[in-house]
């Protein structure tokens, strides 16, 4: 009997070796891997020769339809979920909204509501909590009986009335240790950056290349050691998120060398520019939170990731309007923060990681598809290229050459930091189970066809025990 799709010839990226073999695919799953020779026939057989096969990426942080200083994201699950697929993506977590009022569930169902019948790939959703009360205690239970195994704290925006102090800190990872879930914060002292930002605002300091001197590298240092002290005490599993900075990432190691299950991601922006950029003329669309940081911390970070230190790479892509970026070009107050990235992820991490020899090719595999699965309960159904798994697949050809151009992305916001970037490498096809979505530079998959995902309380193991060696990089 024949199955749907038979992928012939490629390089298949497993998460310690790449090398050729084909890859059969039925009912929207991966049935097998192996030589062509034990292959079944297929309704339809893809050449991959002189491609990688790669897992869909997994990206764990986006900001999709999204409020901040009174405007909405570009994107919404639409076009945020359009361009993810260009890029190679095929899963991604976003949140539920961070207002302290209302139930729970409430805010799931209406984040799954805007997402249904706009995400043209799978989504799922990290649960924001903004205190450690009783009743919040008790919904978190529910909150994991749906599906939703992580919950996100603000240590910071204490004048939007989101920052949690430390009793909430230390309430909510008890909590959160004894039902399985992971706790993730955003690590930046509230406090001291608001009255660093009172006393800029004060003194008329409020250019661009101001922005990224009111939050200095030990606002996010003294909240990630303030995290993993609580991680510790209380046994709770931590992910930092968007980590920026050298202190921070020696905060990190430590903790992981102790045998904490402290985790962390970083994002393109963090590794690829520098504090230079808000120098440039449109250098105000590159402000966000936390600031892009020193060349020094850009290195650190490239060592943490090749240390497996950091776990992933996620884009916390929050795309606002050009236009919407402009009214603050004068004044970083008024620019909400967040920069577009989620389709340029992968093709940016393989031209300047493994193309540079930063990374290896499992190492990108890795750290974009099955570590973000592994971390948040996605895995075995994602994340990774094996029978049983779905069939979410990126053919990327390596040879490739592309210039990044707003003009040619998906996302609506009408900009890209990197814009005029010569990269090589770049995905030619986007597989979500088993139906291909993207071909030749087009869509032609179903729109609204992406499903919601229930996540799992996750096992540690396979990411904790895994150190890339010297000759791995």
């Amino acid at each position: 009997m024949a199955v749907d799709l038979l992928i012939r010839g490629g390089m298949v990226v497993l998460p310690e070796v790449c090398c050729e073999m084909d890859v059969a695919i039925d009912d929207g799953r991966i049935m097998a891997l192996g030589a062509s020779t034990g292959m079944p026939e297929a309704r339809r057989t893809l050449d991959a020769r002189g491609l990688y096969v790669l897992p869909g990426a997994v990206d764990p942080h986006v900001h999709l339809d999204w409020p901040s200083l009174g405007v909405i994201t570009a994107d919404d699950f639409a076009s945020g979920t359009m361009a993810a697929a260009f890029g190679g993506t095929t899963t991604i977590i976003d949140f539920t909204y961070p207002e302290k009022d209302g139930v729970l569930l409430e805010k799931l169902a209406n984040r799954r509501h805007q997402a249904h019948g706009k995400a043209v790939i799978d989504y799922a959703f990290h649960c924001y909590l903004t205190d450690g009360s009783p009743r919040t205690l008790e919904e978190m239970a529910s909150v994991v009986g749906e599906g939703l195994t992580s919950f996100k704290l603000y240590m910071g925006y204490s004048q939007r009335k989101i920052m949690v102090d430390d009793v909430t800190l230390l309430t909510v990872m008890k909590r959160a240790a004894s039902l399985g879930a992971t706790v993730c914060v955003h690590a930046e002292n509230g406090m001291v950056a608001e009255a660093a930002r009172t006393r800029f605002i004060g003194t008329g300091q409020v250019a661009t290349v101001d922005f990224p001197r009111f939050k200095p590298n030990y606002v996010e240092a003294e909240a990630v050691s303030r995290a993993i002290f609580w991680s510790r005490q209380t046994g709770a599993r931590l992910c930092i998120l968007h980590l920026s900075s050298a202190e921070g990432l020696d905060l990190v190691r430590a903790a992981q060398q102790q045998g904490l299950h402290v985790f962390a991601e970083t994002c393109p922006q963090y590794l690829l520019l520098t504090d230079e950029v808000y120098r440039r003329p449109d250098g105000h669309r590159c402000i966000c939170s936390p600031p892009i940081r020193s060349e020094a911390d850009r290195q650190s970070l490239w060592q943490g990731i090749a240390e497996g230190v950091i776990s992933m790479i996620a884009t916390d892509h929050c795309a606002f309007d050009s236009r919407v970026k402009d009214l603050g070009r004068d004044d970083f107050t008024r620019v909400p923060n967040g920069l577009p990235g989620v389709e340029t992820r992968l093709s940016l991490l393989f031209s300047e990681g493994v193309g540079k020899g930063r990374i290896n090719i499992d190492q990108l595999a890795r750290i974009a598809s099955l570590n973000p699965a592994l971390i948040y309960g996605l895995f075995p159904r994602k994340g990774i290229l094996a029978p049983g798994s779905d069939a979410d697949i990126v053919l990327f050809d390596p040879a490739k050459r592309q210039t990044l151009s707003a003009g040619a992305l998906h996302s609506a916001s009408g900009w890209c930091p990197y814009e005029g970037w010569d990269l090589q490498g770049a995905p030619v096809m986007t597989i979500s189970r088993g139906e291909v979505i993207v071909e030749r530079g087009e869509y032609i998959g179903d729109p609204g066809r992406g499903r919601f995902v229930q996540r799992v309380t996750a096992d540690y193991g396979m990411v904790a025990a895994w150190r890339p060696t010297p000759s791995a990089r």
